[in-house]
């Protein structure tokens, strides 16, 4: 496999082809032959510009000034790394070690550390990418690139050094069908979801399981072809059809028997579209609305042990959810924590109770703009209101138990800063705070060099 490596330890590929013999192994095979020359070329070109705005700007790796410690400070950003003429072009896939974010683009990966932004190591993908999973397992990740024209290549990735751990196809290219290719697959592509030592893919028309040591088929089932199919792994491992115009069929799942889900439940469909907020615990967001930016979305909480409705917390007109149907699943803007759910909303930060579906209270921010759940630490829970391009943003920590302001800390007003947080700040994929970094990541499109991958804005504790 072709690499680009800044001081990682590259290990070969523990398995390739290991349940497509005696067919060639994947290195074999011309098209990953034309990727890996073309891996080669591109990696002799040198990488990619890291700034959004002027060379003055921050790169990974430095400080933005004297005061790049401080908290709200900008700490680093990354830049996407395109290929105009490519079809599928997605950002899809953000994970963390304990000192690492890594990113996945449309055809490379890359980990920087955390706190200061420096490349630790990175690696040219065979293909474009079509699809990743949100849940890693062992700080082992997993993504699909294309092969050919479908999306077909599973590749397991090590987090902590870059190294793939095993690297095979879905099924056969003469096997594949319309369903997992991009020009044909309509609404709904192949989805990726670790649970349990296992990888699960689901698609319009099928599914699968392989072992997430070694790559190995678990297995397999064939369904009638669905209009979308979804997952989340994680505590559960739960899977979404919509087959039909009336219901919704979700099921948690064995991976080892497919065909024999732990329990399987549906909700009416009513036009509207189901998303895995958590599967620990296990919240959905459901819009029975028609589509569209005014949508409606009630989050259900459901039993883990028998996918029976245990409450609902019924729509409310201040949320602001931003885009609830994320590839990687989730809303942005919603965040469930044991027995609680934050919502973002016009100028709040709305808490519930899980139990009775009941408001908790509601933190008061910013009156023009959202605020958004991040993480919950030490019984606070960590809110980011984005920047406009003439104001700077702001990260507030509110007490989880009774929504009352502990603390503030604004960002930088600098205004590239305003401008490319502004911008971050409504990209599709959910902040994190990690390692004193908020994080803000596009886990979706990216149509040009100028969109970026990666923000950090420096949010010590206190």
């Amino acid at each position: 496999m072709a690499s680009t490596s800044s001081g990682a330890v590259q290990r070969p590929v523990s398995s390739l082809g290991g349940n497509f013999t005696p067919h060639r192994p994947l290195w074999r095979r011309p098209a990953v032959l034309i990727g890996l020359v073309l891996a080669l070329l591109l990696t002799a070109g040198g990488w990619a510009l890291w700034s959004f705005l002027g060379d003055d700007s921050p790169k990974p790796g430095k400080k933005a000034g004297d005061q790049a410690g401080s908290a709200g400070s900008v700490a680093w950003w990354a830049k996407a790394r395109t290929k105009p003429d490519d079809k599928v072009a997605q950002s899809l896939g953000t994970w963390t070690t304990s000192t690492l974010v890594v990113k996945a683009e449309p055809d490379v990966v890359t980990a920087y550390d955390i706190r200061t932004g420096e490349k630790k190591w990175s690696f040219l993908l065979t293909g474009s990418l079509c699809a990743a999973s949100r849940d890693t397992e062992g700080n082992v990740a997993v993504v699909a690139v294309m092969f050919g024209s479908h999306c077909l290549n599973l590749k397991a990735i090590d987090l902590r050094d870059g190294h793939r751990v095993w690297d095979e196809l879905l099924v056969e290219e003469k096997d594949a069908g319309d369903n997992l290719d991009p020009d044909k697959w309509g609404k709904s592509g192949p989805k990726l979801a670790v649970h349990d030592g296992h990888v699960y893919t689901a698609w319009k028309d099928g599914e699968q399981t392989r072992s997430l040591a070694d790559g190995k088929r678990v297995d397999q089932q064939k369904q009638n072809a669905c209009e979308w199919a979804d997952a989340a792994g994680g505590k559960q491992l739960i899977a979404i059809t919509y087959c039909g115009d009336r219901e919704i069929k979700i099921r948690s799942l064995d991976p080892r028997k497919l065909d024999k889900p732990r329990w399987s439940t549906s909700l009416k469909r009513n036009d509207g579209f189901v998303s895995v907020i958590s599967t620990d615990p296990l919240v959905l967001s459901q819009s029975p609305g028609t589509g569209g930016d005014d949508s409606r979305y009630d989050f259900v909480v459901l039993d883990p042990q028998s996918g029976k409705e245990k409450t609902r917390v019924p729509y409310n007109s201040y949320w602001r959810l931003g885009e609830c149907f994320l590839s990687t699943s989730g809303c942005t803007g919603a965040l469930a924590d044991k027995d609680a759910l934050y919502v973002a909303g016009q100028g709040v930060t709305m808490a519930y109770d899980l139990t009775t579906g009941k408001e908790r209270w509601t933190y008061k921010g910013d009156a023009n703009r959202v605020a958004i759940p991040v993480a919950v630490r030490k019984g606070q829970l960590a809110t980011f209101i984005p920047a406009t391009p003439d104001r700077p943003g702001r990260t507030a920590y509110v007490s989880a138990a009774t929504g009352k302001e502990v603390r503030t800390v604004d960002h930088s007003d600098n205004e590239r800063d305003r401008k490319n947080e502004a911008v971050m700040g409504k990209a599709p994929g959910a902040p994190r705070l990690v390692n004193d970094r908020l994080l803000l990541t596009n886990d979706g499109p990216i149509g040009s060099e100028d969109d970026g991958t990666i923000f950090a804005i420096s949010a010590p504790d206190a």
